[in-house]
């Protein structure tokens, strides 16, 4: 058998050629520093790219539905209305749908005693405080004063009003003060029915 077959045999033998000769040696130094032989640093990680923040597409208003843009005064009318405990506990029901509301509203306002009724309640307002009627008073009368004149074609309730420097006349005002003979303010306008005949007169304060 040959001496350097066995594994150990070869290493020993290789041991003493590298302990004995110099040229070896070198020739081992040359080859550990060959390019050939280095081993390849391990490339680096390809950088990830952060990711991209992708807006959410937008989204388009849906249309208003027709019916509800045909009905968009009577709905700032019953708006208005419900903003007021008041008033919203005589011709609202708690608890009701929009539409059930909007429905009662049209329906009490369609009934012209009902408006004479309203008038009376903003008129003892405006006497209790000493005011005018404020701009959601009078927008309330007035809306319900439309809805209600949708039940005519030919005619139409509306409002009376009167200037200041009027002088008062009992017949066509009514003041609210017990003095005073020259209107100096009006507080609520009156209200005059369909036939034109005056029901509720113009409230005003006087001097």
């Amino acid at each position: 058998m040959d001496t350097f077959s066995a594994p150990d045999t070869l290493r020993d033998g290789l041991l003493t050629l590298l302990a004995s000769d110099p040229d070896i040696r070198q020739a081992v130094r040359d080859i550990v520093a060959s390019p050939a032989v280095r081993v390849a640093p391990e490339p680096e990680p390809e950088p990830v790219a952060a990711p991209v923040d992708v807006a959410p597409p937008a989204t388009v208003p849906a249309a208003p539905e027709p019916l509800r843009v045909e009905l968009a005064p009577q709905l700032i009318v019953l708006a208005t209305l419900a903003a007021d405990p008041d008033l919203a506990s005589t011709w609202l029901v708690d608890g009701d749908s929009e539409g059930l509301q909007l429905a009662r509203l049209l329906a009490s306002a369609a009934q012209w005693e009902r408006l004479l009724e309203l008038w009376d309640v903003l008129a003892e307002r405006c006497k209790e405080a000493a005011r005018p009627a404020t701009a959601a008073e009078l927008s309330i009368l007035e809306g319900c004063l439309s809805i209600h004149n949708l039940i005519w074609r030919d005619r139409q309730a509306q409002v009376c009003s009167v200037e200041a420097g009027v002088e008062y006349d009992y017949r066509l005002h009514q003041r609210a003060s017990l003095r005073g003979e020259v209107i100096t303010q009006q507080w609520l306008p009156g209200l005059a029915n369909a036939g034109g005949e005056r029901q509720r007169l113009p409230l005003a304060a006087t001097h």
